[in-house]
């Protein structure tokens, strides 16, 4: 009796179809707790930086209360705790199931510790760029102890660096981790002046003890920092010219913050760990406002280079008009500098370049400056605007996918005198993005648009306040993004439920700025926020903070009635297969050049089915008791 099978062929393509609400892959949501910390500026539970290994294990950077939690147990080592502080430094480890591996901390006294940014170095360590004061004792400041990762520190005889040639007690601190949560190498740095004859700048008396004898330090006032592939440690510093002229002016009671005795700054003196000096010559005076780029060896054994970023003296007198928004370093070591200002100055050079500079425009609001290995300015990418008012056009952040070797910039619009205005990028595409939307935009290696991605509000009363750090992988890009009512991508909108306000969800686009999905996240209240996102695979891990528990459909757990900082792993498996969008497929046949008659005795057969395409072919049997597929064998039973 003849007994008929039907062979399955399977292609290995990837049909993808647009998700207007995914179902929840959220395998764990992990929330750190505890009461608001107490300071006037950023009182917020809050992770500052985060990254990811090869093995799906995440590295956080926060700053936190001393009453902060992580599940049932304490961040914080509360039996040394002396005096109330603001809020203290955290470096943690959880592993792929969303455990706390291990922790360490870091805070002193009264004093507010600092974190500014962490980065992965190479694929066995992590760096993490922090400021806090050392455990010095003075009449003015006593309580100066430090609990510097697993040791207190008095301020006695407990200093991590010698003290008996510079002056100052803040300080910025470089610290490299293990992936085991082992300090393997720290390095204190610090910033003090000379003058044209070479003698050291020392402290106003207004603001404390005069120090003849000493050079006079301060930290780093910086944005961030990062590492190339050969190991060198790249520095944003801010600069500000009342930090080098002095003295006090009473007519305008602006206080200045150095003594400079022949009236010109000659040079940077840079203190590393209290013994090494590294002098830069400043080449022109410093700005009123400036950002400064400095390039350290990888053990900060040297300064190799240093530069500003602009020529010009910008004159607005009050608060900054510039700062460095986010920093990203490409496979080929290039630098991109994304930077928004206000208040700058038509035409303002950028220095180190072929007469770059910033365009014409009235309103300069947001620019990303690229730079290469040895610190000259080879492209920058301008945004400005054609009408009128207050726009903002900020460029929040930067991601380089190495896959394609393309650059993401990421930011919003929000302009109160017009719905939809035209932003002008600077190679001269302009781009008609609506008011109160995110946008990213793909630029090429020279700086050209390739794409745009855009998630806008669809009605008047909507807004989206903007969207987090990219991700991206497989032709896909994530970012999360919070909004009002519903949203819209550039030709769908979104068929939500009826939602009011403060809503964050990850948006989900293709790199050509497709739309592919949301993945809702919940309401939170106004003040919450995105802090990364990371993909490896198929899993993506989000960290933020929100002030409210109904998020992540009840997964996280319930807070103090404050903030929360979170991390979160949802995993879809599609996410690990190439995106196609429907428009790139196309038709395809399949052909088998085989007689397809078989018998027992020609067991087993290979089969050898092509596609059109190039896409590989597999197989299945209808019935395994008939005949079964190993591969692309057929075995007749």
């Amino acid at each position: 009796m003849k007994k008929v099978i039907l062979l399955v062929l399977i292609l290995n393509f990837q049909f993808s179809i647009l998700n207007s609400l995914r179902a929840q892959g959220f395998e764990w949501v992990k929330t750190y707790t505890g009461p608001e910390i107490r300071s006037s500026d950023d009182a917020t539970n809050r992770i500052i930086g985060s990254c990811v290994d090869s093995s799906g294990n995440i590295y956080i950077l926060g700053e936190f209360s001393p009453q902060a939690f992580f599940g049932d147990e304490r961040l914080l080592p509360f039996d040394i705790i002396t005096t109330p502080i603001e809020k203290a430094i955290v470096i943690a480890k959880l592993s792929p199931s969303g455990d706390l591996l291990w922790h360490k901390a870091i805070y002193n006294g009264k004093e507010s510790c600092y974190a500014h940014a962490l980065r992965m170095v190479g694929d066995s360590s992590i760096m993490a760029m922090v400021r806090f004061y050392l455990p010095y004792n003075s009449s003015a400041s006593n309580y100066r102890n430090l609990y510097y990762l697993d040791t207190l520190l008095t301020g006695n005889d407990d200093y991590l660096m010698p003290t008996d040639s510079v002056s100052g007690t803040n300080y910025t601190a470089f610290i490299t981790f293990d992936f085991d949560g082992n300090a393997t190498e720290r390095h204190l740095v610090s910033v003090g002046y000379l003058d044209s004859n070479g003698n050291a700048l020392t402290n106003w008396t207004i603001f404390g003890t005069y120090y003849p004898d000493k050079l006079f330090v301060r930290p780093f006032s910086t944005e961030s920092f990062n590492i190339d592939s050969e190991g060198n440690i790249y520095v944003i510093r801010s600069v500000h010219a009342d930090y080098v002229i002095g003295p006090y002016d009473a007519s305008t009671n602006d206080y200045r913050m150095w003594r400079v005795d022949d009236g010109t700054i000659g040079a940077m003196k840079i203190v590393i760990d209290g013994i090494h000096y590294l002098t830069y010559h400043i080449p022109h005076p410093t700005a009123q406002w400036n950002q400064q780029i400095l390039k350290f060896s990888p053990h900060f054994d040297s300064l190799i280079d240093a530069v500003y970023m602009f020529d010009s003296t910008l004159s607005y007198q009050r608060g900054a008009t510039m700062y460095v928004t986010d920093f990203n370093i490409d496979t080929q070591n290039n630098l991109y500098m994304a930077m928004y200002g206000q208040y700058v100055p038509n035409r303002l050079a950028i220095a180190n370049s072929n007469s770059l500079s910033l365009g014409d425009s009235t309103t300069v609001p947001s620019w990303v400056i690229k730079y290469n290995q040895d610190l000259f300015a080879t492209g920058v990418v301008q945004l400005s605007h054609d009408g009128t008012g207050n726009p903002q056009l900020a460029i929040g952040r930067t991601h380089i996918d190495n896959k394609t070797n393309s650059l993401f910039v990421s930011g919003r619009t929000w302009w109160s005198q017009s719905s939809v205005f035209d932003n002008i990028l600077y190679n001269s595409d302009t781009l008609e993005i609506p008011n109160k939307s995110g946008y990213w935009l793909r630029l090429n290696d020279d700086l050209s648009l390739s794409s745009v991605g855009i998630v806008s509000p669809n009605s008047s009363d909507g807004r989206v306040w903007g969207i987090s750090p990219l991700a991206t992988n497989n032709n896909r890009v994530f970012a999360q993004s919070n909004f009002d009512t519903r949203v819209a991508f550039a030709d769908t909108i979104i068929p939500l439920p009826n939602l009011g306000e403060q809503n964050r969800a990850v948006v989900i686009w293709d790199n050509d700025g497709h739309e592919i999905g949301l993945i809702m996240l919940g309401q939170h209240s106004p003040l919450n926020g995105a802090t990364q996102t990371h993909v490896i695979d198929s899993i993506l891990y989000l960290t933020g903070y929100v002030y409210e528990d109904a998020a992540f459909d009840t997964i996280m757990t319930h807070n103090y009635g404050s903030s929360q900082a979170y991390i979160a792993k949802y995993v879809d498996p599609t996410f690990a297969q190439p995106y196609v969008h429907p428009s790139d497929r196309q038709e395809q046949m399949i052909e088998w050049q085989q007689d397809l008659v078989f018998t027992l005795a020609d067991s087993p057969v290979t089969l050898t089915a092509t596609a059109t395409s190039g896409l590989p072919v597999s197989y299945t049997s209808s019935d395994s008791t008939i005949a079964y597929v190993e591969g692309d064998r057929l075995h007749l039973v």
